[in-house]
């Protein structure tokens, strides 16, 4: 058997403050639950968005790269010793 109700926002407010303090702090631990495992949903989502639509290195900025990351670790190397 399903049971529909159709609330607005302020009579589901007016109803939780009718509520016993320890049935407030189950529903609040419920809605923050809800509100955590959306919200890492959609950031999951959103990031892997941002990292499949960003920039991809060629061939040959990465070469470009690699030989700069090498003479910068020598002249880092230099300057310590």
């Amino acid at each position: 058997m399903e049971l529909q109700i159709n609330l607005g926002v302020n009579q589901v407010i007016s109803l939780i403050r009718q509520l016993t303090p320890d049935q407030k702090v189950l529903v609040k631990k419920e809605l923050d639950q809800e509100t955590i495992t959306n919200n890492q949903s959609f950031e999951n989502k959103d990031l892997t968005k941002l990292l499949l639509a960003g920039p991809i290195m060629s061939k040959e900025e990465e070469i470009r790269f690699v030989d700069f990351n090498k003479e910068f670790e020598k002249w880092a190397k230099n300057l310590s010793v």
